[in-house]
């Protein structure tokens, strides 16, 4: 069974306790879930044209190793996470184009100060 020496705090490292793979695979599923719900948050949100909200997340240090038997599923969840990517990053530069659009019109319309468009039918 692998051992597990904590954090090391001021040098000295804590007493070696056996791990639990059991604990470590629970733990591991609980964090894959959390990540995966936050890759459906940003699916959904790109869907739908709504503001992205996710958690921090950091990978944690007291679980031990991911478990092989999670290997999988942490690999699709880590290729989704790239397409959302990907769509956010497409999703950006298309919404700073229009914007720089936009920024030309306004500024092309501020200097005219007069009517653009004159009545000559009487």
């Amino acid at each position: 069974m692998p051992y597990d020496a904590g954090p090391v705090l001021g040098g000295a490292r804590r007493t070696l306790r056996p791990r639990d793979p059991d604990a470590d695979l629970k733990s591991w599923q609980i964090e894959l879930d959390r990540v995966e719900l936050d890759v459906m948050r940003a699916e959904r949100g790109l869907a739908h044209g709504t503001v992205l909200q996710t958690d921090p997340w950091h990978v944690p240090d007291d679980h031990g190793p991911l478990p092989e038997a999670l290997r999988e599923r942490a690999e699709e969840i880590h290729a989704r996470q790239q397409v959302v990517l990907a769509a956010i990053a497409e999703t950006l530069g298309r919404t700073l184009r229009q914007q720089a659009v936009a920024t030309a019109l306004d500024r092309s319309s501020a200097r005219h100060s007069g009517p653009v468009y004159v009545d000559v039918s009487a």
